[in-house]
């Protein structure tokens, strides 16, 4: 065995938990600028257009054949978000052969920026469509809604999109790229957090972001390490005061320079 085939078979897994405007899409964007620097190819799959504010400031700098690296999708919808994250096959016709071409899979890295926004997009979705029908069917039988100013969407649809977006994951997981999440802290409910605990189960490292004012009225945003499994930590610390450590273990993955690399993040 050589050397370098060590760590070939070692991706990063890695999860960025945290609330709205705590820097998950910013650091996601700044960990796929940092492989398109590095002429890795990388899917950004944008849920809810998070990253329409920042890729103007975060891929700004990047050269041409750098930005050439990074293919952006915006997944507003359960299809196509499953269909980038499990990648497709394409029936193309070579000479007078039918072959299948798997699409999907060839990146370095992929994001996907926030992962569980689609299960309230898909439920709000399927929510109207039954209110504009007046029923849904769950196991074969039909039930009529009495009234759809109170309407709920059944537990069962919720389950469905649970198991689909975790079974994605698994396949996301064992494919041969790296993977960086973001997602929403989930609701305090039985079901949420037990899908909650089987996506952080998946990933090798799990942070949660956190943004802090100070008293001069200017945002700092730190991080909790509350997973690391296997991995060299950012720092001595679970606590970081800032998101550079993250940045910097990335930008010394690649040998790069981290005080020339920070200054182009």
């Amino acid at each position: 065995m050589k050397r370098s085939e060590l760590d070939e078979n070692i991706k990063e897994k890695l999860l960025l938990e945290g609330l709205t405007s705590s820097g998950k899409t910013l650091l996601a964007m700044k960990i796929a600028k940092l492989y398109a620097m590095n002429g890795k190819k990388v899917l950004y799959i944008d849920v809810e257009h998070g990253s329409d504010r920042e890729k103007k400031k975060v891929f700004g700098g990047l050269t041409e054949d750098e930005l050439l690296k990074i293919d952006l999708v915006h997944a507003t919808d359960i299809d196509t978000l499953l269909k980038c994250m499990l990648g497709w096959v394409e029936d193309k016709s070579v000479g007078s052969q039918e072959v299948k071409i798997q699409h999907g899979i060839d990146y370095d890295l992929k994001v996907v920026d926030d992962l569980v926004s689609e299960i309230d997009l898909f439920k709000a979705k399927l929510t109207q469509r039954f209110i504009r029908q007046g029923r849904y069917e769950i196991g074969g039988k039909l039930f009529t809604i009495e009234n759809k100013d109170t309407f709920i969407l059944p537990f069962n649809f919720y389950a469905r999109i649970y198991e689909q977006i975790t079974e994605a994951l698994v396949t996301m997981l064992n494919h041969n790229y790296d993977l960086v999440c973001t997602m929403h802290p989930l609701k305090d409910t039985e079901s949420q957090q037990s899908l909650q605990e089987k996506i952080f189960m998946k990933f090798d490292s799990v942070v949660r972001l956190q943004k802090i004012l100070l008293p001069n009225g200017f945002p700092r945003w730190s991080a909790v390490i509350i997973k690391n499994r296997g991995r060299e930590a950012p720092d001595k610390s679970n606590t970081l005061d800032s998101v550079d450590p993250l940045l910097i273990y990335f930008i010394k993955k690649f040998g790069m320079d981290v005080e020339e690399t920070m200054k182009r993040m």
